[in-house]
């Protein structure tokens, strides 16, 4: 074998090593991209689905929110429903009590109710200018101007009093109207 044949030869093999190589780095290639597609195929589907939740929950929480500004707006709402109607009720109470025909018998009564509360049989009485002429037998004070009438007793020496104002007897009894009037509307 000379030298120009064992040089072929060596040729030959280096080529055939060489194209073994290139096939082989080939493959590796070729499976290393497929294994890149399928790790982004899977990142891609990761993150729709991420997206996906994320947005579920997003929506959910947006519709909590909406749900609970409804609520807000519809107690709001009913509030204000009520408050007018309490509004109604205490003009009402006010206009039947000071009637005329009647106002001086109701009158009297509070009186009665406070004096037997404080356990006297003279007391002061807060009355308005007007309602003096249904009382006798007392001393009279100015009832104060944000009372729109009834009585306020106070026993001697002036340290208890006894509330009997319109505004009193209806402040006692709004709770309960307040109870009333929700039950009727809603």
């Amino acid at each position: 074998m000379g030298f120009e044949e064992l040089t072929s030869e060596l040729h030959k093999g280096a080529d055939a090593e060489g194209k073994k190589i290139i096939h082989a780095a080939e493959k590796n290639a070729a499976k290393t991209v497929e294994d890149a597609k399928e790790k982004a195929e899977e990142s891609l589907k990761a993150a729709k689905k991420e997206a996906t939740e994320f947005a579920r929950q997003e929506s959910a929480e947006r519709i909590t929110s909406a749900k609970l500004a409804a609520k807000k707006m519809v107690d709001e709402a009913r509030e204000e429903a009520v408050e007018a109607s309490i509004s109604q009720a205490w003009n009402k109470f006010r206009t039947d009590s000071m009637k005329k025909s009647s106002y001086p018998e109701l009158l009297n009564a509070l009186v009665k109710e406070g004096t037997a509360e404080l356990g006297v049989s003279q007391a002061t009485l807060y009355v308005r200018d007007e309602d003096r002429q249904f009382l006798q037998g007392h001393q009279f004070k100015s009832l104060p101007q944000e009372y729109s009438g009834g009585v306020i007793v106070e026993g001697q020496g002036g340290r208890v009093r006894v509330n009997k104002t319109l505004e009193e007897i209806f402040t006692q009894k709004k709770p309960q109207l307040r109870k009333d009037i929700y039950d009727r509307l809603f």
